[in-house]
């Protein structure tokens, strides 16, 4: 699975990739945290949860393509903090496979 994380948000609206990775390419554990953040996206996006809503807040566009062995992408709209920390699948996504 390839993913690929873009800034979108704020005041200047500027795109930028901020991670990118493919899972084939990281040991087992991170390569399965990483299926879970995505996973939960999945999950919060079939719910219906719109996230966090304000023009100033930053927003990310999580592009996943590749899963399950498809060819087909997949695209996730987050907004929020990104501080919000490792236990959401935005923090996860963002801390991407350098765990310490």
């Amino acid at each position: 699975m390839r993913v690929k994380v873009e800034s979108t948000g704020g005041f200047t609206g500027r795109e930028t990739v901020v991670a990118s990775y493919d899972t084939a390419d990281l040991p087992a554990g991170d390569a399965g945290r990483i299926r879970e953040a995505v996973h939960a996206l999945a999950a919060a996006q079939a719910r219906g949860e719109a996230g966090e809503i304000g023009a100033d807040l930053p927003a990310y566009r999580i592009t996943v393509s590749g899963e399950d062995g498809g060819g087909e992408s997949r695209v996730y709209e987050v907004r929020g903090d990104p501080t919000a920390g490792r236990a959401s699948p935005l923090g996860t996504l963002l801390e991407g496979p350098d765990w310490a």
